[in-house]
């Protein structure tokens, strides 16, 4: 019932009824409703300091309900690991604690005017760019907080980052340590290469089935099936409702009345103009320059001169131009100011003086006006008839859903009862496991809520799972299959497969470490290459993230030791794909910068270590700061 009034409360009363639940949870936290836990009790202790089940379950919220926004509204509920998130909650108020009194005993404050400074800065408590006091109060009381307390937090927040920035800022970098970075990071590499791959080796005889039956045995955790469920489920939907929902005329036609604002047209208007552009950072006399062609254009138009043929030879315009300036109907808000001002005070035929706009001068003629109109009800009877029955049915949905939630909860073996009273069908979903399914199944929400223990333990019906707009299912266990294994007939081609593809391996690494001797004992690489139908690739110098070599082949020439003089280093490297390269480095070039030469580039790798080398310093004085510290996490109060 609970569920249900917070996912589908509409009213006041509704509200009201959520908002008096809520309330205590505010004040005393969710898990005293569960286990009778207090608000006050202790969750940890920093060097007896305490660390209260409140302030836990607050940061604890707030992180879910972070997190749940990153994953999306349909995310698989699994992936909010309620433990995870508390071990991390906790470890972060441990640290933050930990760090704080590190801090204080160092010496360091936060005084009332720092503090000041940075919450009236803080661009959330802000309008119009000022700090807005009431706005204040409201944030801080919708998420439960004083402002005492608020700014002890933040006190505290701004002790720990005087500390640790006090600490990484204070790092340095050597010119050495500069230029061996750069000299590693932006490094060139001269090599070459060729690849086999285990396609080159493809056609084998079928394995002998002794040989099958092996793999198949050895490797049978290959071919598990995961746990699965069916279910039986009721479905309730509002879109399933509108169907049997008779369209009531006079409701129609009340709903026309109070909706008649909305089927009234508005007035547009059509115009042609002739454009003389100006330049946004055009100087005074470049203006006046185009005011003037303006005026002598208008002139001309006066003097009897056709608008149309004008705007076709003179207007700068390329869009209307071409079709004598004509702008077609249009209606407010939808051209710029000033144009839409001169347009909405002229009538039909009038032509206006130059009008400036931040594009140029204008010279608008007014030719229609389509003036405001209002649609008959038989126009718009189709949308009332669709908006009537969403209504209609929205009211049944609830109060049906709200039936359907109260006899699954009340009699929970069973779906039958609720089906025959709400006149809904049983149906039953194919098998499915935690993490793929089908149908009703492709939920995640479904699958977590039929793998959630209430329900595939303990037997009992699920609660009311929102699948989407107005819509709900209420399920049950049918069918329950353990984690089981395929039958070997039904992977024998998968093995078979797999067994073509080690032997292709093993010859393409055959072939490969052959290749490799031969070339280490000085034959030429293109000659082999030939000798053996493979392509051998120049690539020539190369830096680590060159996207034209594979990335297995870059990532192994940047391992290698530097060749020797005039003697390239040849190696072998087996790839993931099941081939074999091999590789030539035949030169190392050192980046410039490990020189001296270019100040740009040395700044970003004096950046990069200095980035390295503070995160460094901040991982090992928390580290310090922790084991000085007395620490006690009490895990039955989380």
């Amino acid at each position: 019932m609970m569920h249900f009034i917070r996912e589908h409360a509409k009213g006041f009363f509704a509200w009201l009824i959520v908002i008096l639940i809520i309330i205590p949870f505010a004040f005393w936290g969710i898990n005293s409703y569960f286990d009778g836990g207090s608000a006050d009790s202790v969750v940890a202790r920093v060097n007896e300091v305490e660390i209260t089940a409140r302030e836990f379950q607050r940061v604890y919220v707030r992180e879910r309900a972070r997190r749940q926004e990153m994953l999306g509204e349909n995310a698989d509920p699994a992936l909010l690991n309620d433990a995870l998130i508390k071990r991390d909650v906790i470890d972060r108020l441990v640290n933050s604690e930990s760090v704080a009194q590190a801090a204080i005993d160092a010496g360091l404050r936060v005084g009332d005017t720092q503090l000041a400074r940075e919450i009236i800065q803080n661009p959330q408590f802000q309008q119009d760019g000022r700090f807005d006091g009431e706005l204040y109060a409201r944030i801080l009381n919708s998420m439960g907080l004083t402002e005492k307390g608020f700014e002890a937090e933040v006190r505290q927040d701004m002790l720990v980052e005087q500390l640790i920035s006090g600490v990484t800022g204070s790092e340095f970098a050597t010119a050495r340590e500069l230029q061996e970075v750069a000299a590693l990071v932006d490094q060139e590499r001269d090599i070459a290469y060729l690849t086999l791959s285990p396609g080159d080796f493809s056609g084998e005889a079928v394995p002998a089935d002794e040989e099958i039956e092996a793999y198949y045995e050895e490797n049978k955790d290959l071919f598990s099936l995961p746990e699965q469920v069916s279910v039986e489920y009721l479905e309730l939907s509002a879109a399933d409702l509108m169907d049997g929902i008779e369209v009531d005329e006079d409701a129609l036609r009340r709903m026309y009345e109070e909706q008649e604002a909305n089927f009234v047209q508005a007035e547009e208007r059509r115009a042609s103009h002739i454009l003389i552009t100006v330049d946004p950072d055009a100087d005074e006399a470049a203006d006046q320059a185009a005011r003037d062609k303006a005026l002598q254009l208008l002139e001309r138009i006066r003097s009897g001169e056709s608008f149309e043929e004008i705007a076709k030879a003179e207007s700068q315009d390329p869009g209307s131009a071409a079709e004598g300036g004509d702008l077609g109907f249009f209606g407010r808000g939808m051209m710029v100011k000033p144009f839409e001002e001169a347009v909405y005070g002229m009538s039909i035929g009038d032509i206006s003086e130059p009008v400036r706009t931040r594009f140029g001068y204008h010279i608008i003629k007014l030719t229609d006006i389509k003036a405001q109109q209002g649609r008959p009800f038989e126009e718009v009877r189709a949308a009332l008839e669709q908006e009537y029955r969403e209504l209609v049915a929205e009211d049944r949905f609830y109060d049906i859903a709200e039936q359907l939630s109260d006899l699954t909860y009340e009699i929970p073996d069973t779906l039958e009862v609720a089906a025959q009273e709400l006149d809904l069908e049983i149906k039953t979903s194919p098998l499915f496991s935690r993490h793929v399914g089908e149908g009703i199944a492709s939920n995640p929400k479904v699958r977590a809520m039929a793998f959630s223990p209430d329900v595939l333990e303990a037997g009992n019906n699920s609660e009311p799972v929102t699948i989407g707009t107005n819509h709900v299912v209420v399920l049950r266990i049918k069918d329950r299959r353990s984690t089981s294994h395929k039958p070997l007939e039904d992977v024998r081609d998968e093995i078979i497969a797999s067994l073509q593809r080690e032997t292709s391996a093993e010859k393409a690494r055959a072939l490969g470490e052959k290749i490799r001797e031969r070339m280490a004992a000085g034959e030429d690489p293109a000659s082999l290459a030939e000798e053996y139908q493979v392509e051998w690739r120049e690539a020539g110098f190369v830096r680590r993230d060159d996207s034209g070599v594979p990335g297995e082949v870059l990532r192994a020439a940047f391992r290698m030791m530097p060749p020797g003089q005039d003697q390239a280093r040849i190696e072998g490297v087996e790839l993931v794909s099941g081939g074999y390269a091999v590789v030539a480095l035949k030169a190392v070039r050192d980046s410039a910068v490990a020189e001296g030469n270019g100040e740009d580039t040395e700044e970003r790798f004096k950046n990069l270590v200095l980035r390295k080398y503070g995160a460094q310093a901040g991982n090992g004085v928390l580290e310090s700061i922790r084991k000085r510290s007395k620490i006690e996490i009490i895990q039955e109060n989380l």
